[in-house]
């Protein structure tokens, strides 16, 4: 609110009838007393303010010892049931109240956007993928001198696909997983590779509806396998790569120009 403060509020929800208070505490002295004296200063704001308020939420990491336990049940006490201005006051301790109270409650998509990156598919086809997401995550630490030598990706399909340098160069940094990948395929059911990649064929048909764009196809790819932002880390984006990279060499998705007879695999997805 700029200039004019924040009428003791650092939050309003069910219009205007519930106002949240924060107070991050940074203080190294005497905190018990400076947390009191600031839930009293927010409350008396929020109070002048905030007319329609019948709840007051006052979230706090700092200190809660002896003087602020008594204020804040005298603040109870003088806006209970029996007051002419009932409010409820709640005390939310920082972080586990904000988990247990707040977060939990949200929906997926709402989750997404206060945490985006959370493991997850965005295409709920392929929710069974975040596993192996999270596990290319954790190997992505190691050197690639520890797997076996990879060739990279096929150039001929990627000329043949006109994918853009950018992602010419995202697959070929996911491809050090597949010796990784294949090692979690042969310890899932019989069948389960197979399933995932007509999943994800699948999907990449329907994206081909929508674009013929190379690089807008692959975006949409590592969208749908790993959330709305793929990208978040260093670690999430090398298995998002890895997991594309791999059914595209496979070719589960974009055309193959080689037939079998030249020792590539038959084009899976031709029009």
């Amino acid at each position: 609110m700029g200039s004019r403060g924040d009428g003791g509020c650092d939050g309003v929800a069910e219009n205007g009838t519930s106002v949240y208070a924060v107070y991050s505490q940074t203080a190294h002295t005497d905190l018990d007393r400076k947390t009191a004296n600031k839930l009293e200063k927010d409350f008396s704001r929020a109070l002048e303010n905030w007319p329609d308020m019948v709840t007051w939420r006052f979230i706090t990491n700092g200190d809660f010892g002896p003087k602020s336990t008594q204020r804040f049940i005298e603040l109870q006490k003088e806006h209970d049931e029996n007051s002419p201005r009932t409010i409820k006051l709640e005390l939310w301790k920082a972080p586990e109240d904000l988990w247990w109270r707040a977060v939990v409650e949200l929906t997926e998509k709402q989750l997404d956007q206060v945490l985006p990156g959370v493991p997850h598919a965005q295409d709920v086809r392929l929710e069974d993928m975040v596993e192996v997401l999270q596990v290319l995550e954790t190997e992505t630490q190691y050197s690639i001198e520890t797997f076996d030598v990879i060739s990279p990706v096929s150039q001929t399909k990627m000329d043949f696909n006109n994918l853009s340098a950018a992602t010419r160069c995202e697959f070929n940094a996911g491809r050090q997983l597949a010796p990784r990948l294949d090692k979690w395929f042969e310890a899932q059911p019989v069948g389960s590779r197979d399933d995932k990649a007509k999943r994800f064929n699948e999907i990449y048909q329907e994206i081909r509806k929508v674009t013929a764009d190379p690089s807008e196809i692959v975006e949409d790819l590592y969208i749908a396998l790993g959330g709305s932002n793929p990208r978040k880390d260093t670690q999430r984006a090398n298995a998002v790569y890895a997991i594309t990279a791999y059914f595209f060499d496979s070719c589960d998705i974009f055309e193959n120009p080689l037939s079998k007879s030249e020792g590539n695999c038959e084009d899976a997805t031709a029009d």
